[in-house]
């Protein structure tokens, strides 16, 4: 779209024909300050019966971040059809999400695991981090190692 002035704002994700999709499945939007000058770490994707990530390790971030998730079903957006377990805090409070829901996590908080049971219908889950790159760092040690195994982690500065 960048033919016209404004826009190099306006990003599709869809692949071109012939094109893979880059990246994770279900990716239905997705920028950083590589992507668009001064634009936050933002990625949207759709969980779904047949795309279910692995569970994402505890971490934190340098900066605030904002996980969304949003049920898709048009008589009952609320209802999310699937149920999010996410941790919170080093002592890994578990909170079980069911309906619509943002969750804010400070900077340096420690959160996760998340994962993703009893997906009946697709969702969009998006997260923002206030920083124009993805910060991550894991915290090792707060749940069983043979647990970790089967978890995706990262370690990004």
């Amino acid at each position: 779209m960048a033919e016209t002035k404004y826009g190099k704002y306006i990003i599709s994700t869809k692949p071109k024909p012939g094109e893979e999709q880059q990246g994770l499945p279900d990716v239905v939007a997705r920028t950083n300050g590589e992507i668009i000058e001064g634009s936050n770490h933002f990625l949207a994707h759709r969980i779904s019966p047949w795309f279910v990530p692995r569970p994402h390790g505890p971490h934190i971030h340098m900066t605030p971040e904002i996980l969304v998730m949003l049920g898709t079903d048009p008589n009952d957006p609320w209802d999310l059809g699937a149920e999010v377990e996410i941790c919170m805090g080093p002592e890994m409070e578990k909170h079980v999400i069911t309906t619509s829901a943002l969750v804010y996590i400070p900077a340096k908080f420690v959160h996760c695991p998340i994962s993703y049971h009893n997906v009946k219908r697709p969702f969009i889950f998006i997260q923002d981090q206030y920083s124009s790159r993805m910060t991550e760092k894991p915290v090792k040690g707060l749940i069983p190692e043979e647990e970790r195994a089967n978890m995706v982690s990262f370690d990004i500065e």
